[in-house]
C-alpha cells in the first residue's frame, strides 16, 4: 500500500512538471516517423524525375556538385533507389554548415538546392532532439526521456488491472468526465507501455550515447569497436574514381546495393559506402558499411551486422527500435500513433490533477467555514 501511495504521488508530480514538453517531443517524433514521405509530398520536384535511358556516372554527379559549390566539400551522396528518383548530395562548409543539392541522374542538371537546416526534417529533428536549444536542449530532452520512463513504470505499478484485469481495461464512456479521463488514462497508458518503453529507452540511449556505449561494452565485457580505418596517403597518387570504388564495395558484398556513399574529405579519410540488401527483411541485418582506401581501392573494413559482437548489435539497434523500422509500415503507423497517445495521457492526467486541486480547494474552504462556525458558536 505504501508503494502505491508513493508511486501515485511521484507519478502526479512528475507528470505535471514534464507534461507539456513531453507532448512537444512526442508529437515531433510522430511526424518524424513519416518525414521522408512528407518531404517528398511537399517537394516532389526535389525528389522525382521522369525516367530516361542512360544515367550519368556517380563520379560525374560529385564533380557537378563540387563545381557548383567550389567552397564546399561533398559529405554524403544519396543514390537513387528507383529510376524516377534524384541524387541528393549533402555539401559541407569548413564551419560544418550543410547545403543539400539535388541533381538529375540522367542529364546532370541541378534541379534545386536548400540549406541543410531549411527542410522539414532538420526543423522537426531540432525540436525533437534539442528543443531548438543546442547541446543544453539535448540534455533537457534526455532528462525528460528519463522522466517519461519513470512515469511509465509508476503508471504500471498503479494500474488497477493488477487487482482485477477487467477493471484495468474498462472504459466507462457514459460516465462523468472525471471517470472517463481516468479510464482513458489507465487504458491508454497500459496498452502503450511496452512500445513507450522501447521508444523512450532507445531515445535516452542515443541522447546519452557516450555513457550508454561505455555501459554496454562494460556490461558485455566487450572491448570498444575498432576506430574508423584510414587511407594510406601515397605521394603523387590521386584518389580513385567513385564508380570504381563503389564497384569494389559491391564486390565485397555480392547482391548489395549502394544506399549512400561518403567521399573522403581529408587526405587520410577512407571512402565508405552504406550498403543494403533489398531482399533482407530483418531490419537489424539489412545495413552494411564498407570502408575502402581511397587511393588503392583496398577494402579496409566491412561492418556486417550479422557477425558483429552482441554489444555492437545492441548499440546499432537503438535507432531502429526508436523509429520502428523493424516492423514495416504497420509498425511505423503504430509508432506514430503512440506519440498521439502520449498527448491523450498528458491531457487526461492534467485533467485529473486539476480535479484534485479543485477538491483540495473545496476541502480547505469547507474547513475554513467549519472553523468560522465553531468560533461563532464559542461566543454563546
Amino acid at each position: 500500500m505504501k508503494l502505491r501511495s508513493l508511486a501515485l504521488s511521484l507519478h502526479r508530480y512528475a507528470g505535471v512538471m514534464t507534461g507539456i514538453l513531453l507532448v512537444i517531443i512526442c508529437l515531433t517524433g510522430s511526424l518524424l516517423i513519416f518525414e521522408p514521405e512528407l518531404d517528398r509530398l511537399l517537394n516532389p520536384k526535389l525528389f522525382y524525375i521522369t525516367p530516361q535511358t542512360q544515367q550519368i556516372s556517380k563520379q560525374n554527379v560529385v564533380n557537378i556538385a563540387q563545381k557548383a559549390y567550389p567552397n564546399l566539400k561533398p559529405h554524403r551522396v544519396s543514390v537513387p533507389q528507383k529510376n524516377n528518383e534524384i541524387y541528393a548530395i549533402r555539401m559541407v562548409s569548413p564551419q560544418e554548415q550543410y547545403t543539400d543539392i539535388y541533381i538529375n541522374p540522367y542529364n546532370g542538371k541541378i534541379v534545386g538546392s536548400r540549406p541543410g537546416k531549411q527542410n522539414l526534417y532538420s526543423f522537426l529533428i531540432d525540436i525533437h532532439v534539442s528543443l531548438l536549444a543546442g547541446d543544453t536542449g539535448k540534455i533537457v530532452v534526455g532528462i525528460y526521456g528519463l522522466s517519461l520512463l519513470f512515469l511509465i513504470l509508476t503508471g504500471i505499478i498503479l494500474w488497477p488491472g493488477w487487482r482485477k484485469v477487467a477493471t484495468g481495461f474498462q472504459i466507462r464512456w457514459k460516465s462523468p468526465a472525471i471517470l472517463l479521463n481516468y479510464d482513458l488514462h489507465k487504458v491508454g497508458g497500459i496498452l502503450s507501455a511496452v512500445f513507450l518503453i522501447l521508444i523512450t529507452f532507445s531515445g535516452v540511449a542515443m541522447v546519452f550515447y557516450t555513457q550508454f556505449e561505455s555501459a554496454v561494452y562494460s556490461i558485455m565485457g566487450t572491448p570498444p569497436s575498432l576506430p574508423e580505418p584510414t587511407s594510406k596517403v601515397v605521394a603523387g597518387v590521386p584518389s580513385m574514381n567513385a564508380d570504381r570504388l563503389l564497384k569494389k564495395a559491391e564486390a565485397a558484398l555480392p547482391g548489395a546495393k549502394t544506399f549512400n556513399f561518403y567521399p573522403a574529405k581529408e587526405a587520410e579519410d577512407p571512402f565508405w559506402a552504406w550498403m543494403i540488401f533489398p531482399q533482407e527483411k530483418n531490419e537489424f541485418h539489412k545495413h552494411f558499411y564498407v570502408y575502402l582506401d581511397r587511393y588503392t581501392g583496398k577494402v579496409l573494413q566491412v561492418d556486417d551486422p550479422r557477425k558483429t559482437t552482441l554489444a555492437t548489435r545492441i548499440l546499432n539497434a537503438q535507432y531502429i527500435l526508436h523509429i520502428g523500422s523493424y516492423g514495416g509500415l504497420l509498425m511505423r503507423i503504430l509508432y506514430a500513433f503512440i506519440g498521439f497517445v502520449v498527448v491523450v495521457l498528458v491531457i487526461t492526467g492534467l485533467a485529473l490533477w486539476r480535479r484534485r486541486l479543485w477538491l483540495i480547494a473545496r476541502r480547505v474552504e469547507a474547513m475554513r467555514h467549519s472553523q468560522k462556525v465553531s468560533v461563532r458558536t464559542d461566543h454563546f
